[in-house]
């Protein structure tokens, strides 16, 4: 399967991934997970964020092309990036911009859940 946008090579199984992250109401905080994808060199199909007036919460949203590995990796490296409390993934998204965050419905990964990455 050849990448639409890169032309590069990818294996079956990619698909369009949402992270939904939610990490503590600091400045940093884009910045970083923007830089953890560089540096994994991760093309980003979409970015979304939402930093709420008074709130101690900022809800972001990533979309990429993954497979299942990817996911995984990806998912582990962003529970490291500083003031991120939690990760849920949506795949097979085929809206970029599609729930709206205050959407509880679904059980999300909580870093107080997981066990220290080593």
């Amino acid at each position: 399967m050849i990448s639409r946008r890169t032309k590069q090579l990818c294996g079956l199984g990619v698909e369009r991934v949402t992270f939904v992250i939610q990490a503590e109401n600091r400045a940093e905080v884009l910045a970083r997970i923007v830089l953890l994808f560089h540096r994994l060199d991760v093309e980003i199909e979409a970015l979304y964020m939402v930093r709420r007036r008074g709130s101690e919460t900022l809800h972001i949203r990533v979309t990429i092309e993954a497979n299942e590995e990817g996911c995984q990796r990806m998912e582990a490296n962003l529970y490291k990036v500083v003031s991120v409390t939690s990760v849920k993934i949506e795949l097979g998204t085929r809206e970029v911009l599609g729930k709206s965050f205050d959407d509880e419905s679904t059980a999300t990964h909580s870093r107080k859940d997981q066990p220290p990455i080593r």
